[in-house]
Formats: structure tokens, sequence, C-alpha cells
């Protein structure tokens, strides 16, 4: 009775960690089409599949090559992604943002995937879905 109960637990920490995945592709795509449009944001995930064999998909297990090609790109300008997806993130999770306070000064305060390393965490600890 023990394994089985070990196994639905791992089974809906895979779900819950495939739904957080979920939610945060959705709000990457939310991100970027506010800021860049459609078919701006198709181009990016073109050239991340193209460049850097980077599904869309695949992004949020793969943050830093994300982050990367934004400033490659961008540059400066990628933290003003950054922070709206962030953004929208708290939002969608129905999070406070005071909760965990996202310093914007500047891209040495700001560390994008710190904050969803932590929010994940946080979220599959609290099952927040």
């Amino acid at each position: 009775m023990g394994r089985v109960l070990l196994i639905e637990a791992r089974l809906s920490a895979k779900e819950e960690y495939c739904k957080f995945k979920k939610t945060l592709l959705e709000t990457i795509d939310e991100g970027l089409n506010k800021i860049l449009g459609e078919t701006a944001t198709q181009t990016i995930y073109f050239h991340l599949e193209q460049m850097h064999h980077l599904k869309r998909e695949d992004i949020p297990d793969n943050l830093e090559d994300f982050l990367l090609t934004l400033e490659r790109i961008f540059g400066i300008g990628a933290l003003v992604i950054e922070k709206t997806i962030m953004e929208n993130l708290y939002s969608r999770l129905s999070l406070n943002n005071k909760d965990i306070v996202l310093k914007y000064t500047n891209r040495e305060q700001f560390n994008f995937i710190g904050y969803i390393t932590d929010l994940r965490k946080r979220c599959l600890k609290n099952e927040r879905f």
C-alpha cells in the first residue's frame, strides 16, 4: 500500500510540474505577444528552433538558452520582456507581487531564472494551481 501512495505522489508531483511548465509557457507566449506582437513572437520561436535547436515547448526546461537568445536579440531590452513574463506569471498564479519582491532596477538585481525556480518550488510545494 505504501508503494502505491509513493507512485501516486510521484505522479502527482510530475503532473503538477507539467501544469507549471504549461502555465509558464503560456505566460511566455503572452508576454512576447504583448510586447512584440504575434509575428515577431513566431519569428523568435523560429530562430530558437533553427539556430539553437530549442523548440517552443522545451523553453521551460531551457530558460538559460531562451534568455541568452533574447539578450542577443534585444540587449538590455530583454529585461522588459522578462519582467512582463514574471508579472503575468504572478498574476496567472494569483500571487501577490509583494509575496516575493521583484527587483527591476538592473540586470544584476533581476534574476529571471532564480525567480522562476523559486516560484516553481513554491507552487509545487503548495500545489497552488
